[in-house]
């Protein structure tokens, strides 16, 4: 209907029928009557806007329920002209109105808007004083919260204790009797089972059992006790603190006629007991551990809510098993005010020396739990008395009573320090006179005086056990060292014994005797055995002094070691003048025990004749060498100084030769010569029958020499040998030089520097390109 009567507008204007946005124009903002006898709006979005009826929940006499309500049209809207942008509304019965939530017709637009538009410049303070009272009622709440918990914590009893379940443990110097029926009293018998570990040494207080651990007991001598809530917050204040160096609280008794503390036991005792006892020796360590453990406790004490210790002396530090000192009889002044304790004027003098000046002026108004500097004052006066050990004051030469009036009358009476031992620091002198200034203000905190004191420690850990643990650590590192020390020297003597004992026996036989084992004596089939002599050697001695005698026999037999231990060979005996060596036994070698010894003797012969003797120069040593194959029989023989000997004809026959024999000549039998000869390379010429003694005519031989292709093809075994040796145990090659150059001299010693040319070690080392 609309868009038909704006068509008819268009067209009776005479314009374009198909310009949309003109007949747009003409459709909005206009209204007609439907068929119903409604009227239909078009908005300015273009969209229809129709009648709407308002229903609510109204009473309703016709409806029968719990709820005498039903939905009633109260009114609807409506244009009051074709030109109205919005519609009204309108009751059917005044009688019937809407009943509102409240009271009142709710707003159609908020008053800030709907994003808050209208109340742009007023947002921040409303954010700044919802999130300021949100803060404040937060922190309210926690305070409110820490408040009712501290509260539940001073009306608990956690730190109550019931004397019946503490078993007290009887002491030989404990004068406090029990008379209380309610406490119980373990004997010691019963005690060991329960506590293995007690013994029965000499207890410093009163002691309990309480919950399986030792406790001490200290007796508040009051008849009965009021639970204010100032003791409550004492109490809890106690009960919180734990540090190594502070005593631990273990709890009270208020039981009337019974008040007492419970604190962990130390089983050495005060600091008052351990200088006192004379027959201990406190050195720098210990003394040292003792002072730093005191500042760390008070260094705690005074950042906790105790704030102050108040009555600090050397009764009042306890040692520990382990020697670790900690700080007992602080805090709790309102819960132990009152006392009747006996012998209190004394005890009270006691304390009195070690309170600061300007706490004793103030007595009786100064406070119970004392002051920071007043705590400073008396650490200095206990510094002195664990340094000097002599009291609290030295042997100042005053009472008591005129120490205390000296000191509260300002006149600066204090302990002297000229007294102290020698070997005092400076610095601990130094901490002294300031911890005692008269002015609190120019007291340090213990803070400072740890710096002061610093110097005590050096070098030493925190704790005197731990000191101790360092010491037998540094200990057993000083033992292993020196355990290794002399192992290796009992490996050096070990060696120097086996070196010894392999030259008086055969290696074999040596390591045989060492094990324990039984050395049988042992036939070899066929040895070769070597006698020299000197000729002359008699008339050499008569013309010599016996010292002579003996540097010539030593110088020469010492040549004579020096060259058989290039060969195969084992040196049996010397007799005087005579030497005796064997090849073949009692390691078996096969033939080769012939050209073993008979290289031996040549290189001897040779190397005599070079010999000089120190005390005939000029003169010449004439040695004379018989040698012998066959077989021989040998064993260990004695057991004070055991020998190993050889046994049999071919010893005799060999001898024989010797004897038989010339000078610079070796003398050989013929069943050496046909081992020799079976080697090849051995010069030899025959002697022809000779008679010998005790064995009738034999077919004798001389050696001359070596023959030099055989002695360069034995050196270059040699030298093989040490390559082979030195591949299979990766030796440096500097070792096999060494063995190489071992070689070269015993080719010089035998041939001389004239047959240099011919070493076939030169042949050697080019062939090996060392």
């Amino acid at each position: 209907m609309i868009y038909a009567r704006a068509l008819t507008e268009i067209l009776k204007n005479g314009e374009d029928p198909r310009n949309g946005t003109a007949v747009i124009t003409r459709m909005i903002d206009r209204s007609y009557r439907s068929v119903q006898g409604y009227d239909v709006y078009i908005d300015s979005n273009g969209d229809a806007e129709g009648n709407y009826s308002v229903v609510t929940l109204l009473d309703d006499e016709d409806v029968v329920g719990p709820l005498k309500m039903s939905i009633q049209p109260v009114g609807y809207f409506y244009y009051a002209s074709n030109n109205s942008h919005l519609p009204e509304f309108k009751y059917y019965d005044d009688s019937r109105n809407i009943k509102w939530v409240g009271g009142r017709i709710p707003l159609a637009v908020p008053v800030c808007g709907f994003l808050g538009e209208m109340c742009s410049t007023d947002r921040w303070r409303i954010t700044v004083t919802a999130t300021a009272f949100v803060s404040i009622f937060l922190v309210a709440a926690v305070f409110v919260f820490k408040h009712y918990r501290y509260e539940q914590k001073l009306a608990g009893l956690l730190w109550k204790i019931d004397m019946r379940d503490v078993t007290i443990i009887p002491t030989a110097d404990c004068s406090e009797k029990t008379s209380v029926v309610s406490i119980q009293v373990c004997r010691h018998s019963v005690l060991r089972s329960i506590v293995p570990e007690l013994s029965p040494k000499r207890a410093y207080t009163r002691i309990g059992l309480y919950k399986g651990n030792i406790v001490a007991i200290k007796t508040i001598h009051k008849r009965s006790i009021d639970i204010t809530r100032g003791i409550r917050k004492e109490l809890k204040q106690v009960r919180e603190v734990r540090h190594e160096n502070i005593i631990s609280f273990i709890g009270a008794c208020v039981e009337a006629g019974n008040l007492c503390i419970l604190t962990a036991y130390c089983a050495r005792g005060s600091l008052e007991d351990v200088l006192a006892n004379k027959d201990l020796h406190l050195d720098q360590m210990f003394v040292s551990s003792l002072v730093a453990d005191i500042i760390k406790g008070m260094i705690y004490l005074h950042d906790s809510e105790i704030i102050s210790h108040g009555n600090l002396r050397s009764s009042n530090c306890l040692v520990d098993s382990r020697w670790v000192l900690q700080i007992t009889d602080f805090g709790l002044h309102e819960f132990k005010a009152g006392q009747d304790v006996p012998d209190g004027e004394s005890a009270e003098m006691t304390r009195k020396l070690y309170r600061a000046p300007e706490l004793l002026r103030a007595n009786p108004t100064a406070p119970a739990r004392g002051s920071q500097k007043g705590d400073v004052y008396s650490f200095g006066i206990l510094l002195y008395e664990i340094v000097g050990r002599s009291g609290p004051w030295g042997e100042i030469g005053l009472t008591p009573q005129e120490i205390i009036e000296s000191v509260k009358s300002g006149t600066g009476l204090r302990p002297d320090v000229g007294s102290l031992q020698a070997g005092v620091a400076p610095s601990v002198v130094s901490c002294l006179d300031s911890c005692w200034a008269e002015d609190p203000e120019q007291r340090p905190d213990f803070r400072f005086v740890r710096v002061k004191l610093k110097e005590m420690q050096a070098g030493l850990r925190p704790n005197i056990f731990d000191n101790m643990l360092a010491i037998m650590e540094k200990y057993a590192y000083n033992l292993e060292g020196l355990v290794q020390e002399r192992t290796n020297q009992l490996t050096e003597e070990k060696k120097k014994t086996d070196a010894l004992l392999n030259r008086m026996l055969p290696r074999s036989v040596a390591e045989a005797l060492k094990r324990g084992d039984p050395v049988e004596a042992e036939s070899f089939q066929c040895v070769t055995i070597y006698f020299s002599d000197i000729v002359g050697f008699t008339e050499i001695s008569a013309v010599s002094t016996p010292l002579q005698v003996v540097d010539l026999l030593n110088d020469l037999y010492t040549c004579c070691d020096s060259i058989i231990s290039h060969y195969d060979v084992y040196k049996v005996e010397t007799i005087g003048d005579a030497y005796m060596v064997v090849s073949g036994l009692p390691l078996r070698n096969g033939d080769r025990h012939a050209g073993e010894i008979a290289s031996m003797a040549i290189h001897l012969l040779s190397s005599i004749k070079r010999f000089q003797i120190r005390h005939m120069p000029g003169e010449q040593l004439k040695l004379r060498i018989g040698i012998h194959s066959g077989q021989c029989v040998a064993g260990v023989v004695g057991l004070k100084m055991p020998r190993y000997c050889l046994f049999g004809d071919t010893v005799n026959t060999a001898s024989r030769m010797e004897s038989s024999g010339e000078a610079f000549r070796i003398h050989i039998s013929n069943s050496t010569y046909d081992l020799l000869a079976g080697l090849g390379g051995y010069m030899c010429k025959e002697r022809g029958i000779t008679q010998i003694k005790g064995k009738g005519e034999m077919l004798t031989y001389w050696l001359i020499g070596e023959d030099p292709a055989k002695r360069r093809a034995r050196l270059q075994n040699v030298v093989q040998s040490s390559i082979s040796s030195e591949r299979k145990t990766n030796m440096p090659h500097l070792f096999v030089m060494l063995n190489l150059g071992k070689y070269f001299m015993i080719y010089l010693g035998i041939y001389g520097k004239q047959n240099l040319e011919m070493c076939p070690l030169f042949f050697c080392v080019n062939l090996l390109e060392f």
